[in-house]
């Protein structure tokens, strides 16, 4: 569940400058999405278990020249949407000319390709058993209404650790 934004390349360094509307309408879908996903009961089954119920994210990339042949993930900070709500408001935001810059210098921490792959591998993050089934009824209604959608599923359990000790 994450929301990409290209960073602009200001000087030496990528920056994401915002308030941006087009954020701000996806920041308030992916809440009105989470409302209903925390409505679902909570399970208490050991496979369900996630850090937090709030299975959205923020990657702001660097932009990039497209290369067809690359496979690999593009360069990016992974935010919480929580973490975004509070960081955005947080003076160190604040630009030199008074808007508001999210850059690599500023954010404070994140999460990187390396680190949300393990989170995210290892559910350790996204949305639980009973979300994910409310989140089926989600997205059936939104492919209903002519919208895209992009949903990826991790592989079942054994396919995951195939090979780990």
């Amino acid at each position: 569940m994450i929301q990409y934004k290209a960073m602009e390349q200001e000087a030496l360094e990528a920056v994401y400058r915002f308030p941006n509307q087009q954020l701000d309408a996806e920041v308030a879908r992916m809440k009105s999405i989470l409302a209903e996903l925390r409505k679902c009961p909570q399970s208490t089954d050991a496979d369900s278990f996630r850090f937090s119920d709030n299975p959205f994210f923020l990657k702001l990339c660097p932009r990039i020249m497209f290369n067809p042949d690359d496979v690999g993930l593009i360069k990016g900070m992974y935010l919480p949407l929580d973490y975004w709500d509070s960081i955005s408001n947080h003076e160190s935001m604040n630009g030199p000319k008074g808007g508001k810059r999210i850059a690599y210098s500023n954010v404070r921490r994140y999460f990187d390709n390396t680190a949300f792959l393990t989170l995210a591998s290892d559910a350790w993050v996204g949305t639980t058993i009973p979300q994910s089934e409310q989140l089926e009824v989600l997205i059936r209604s939104t492919l209903e209404a002519g919208r895209a959608v992009v949903f990826a599923v991790s592989k079942d359990k054994e396919e995951r650790h195939h090979g780990r000790s």
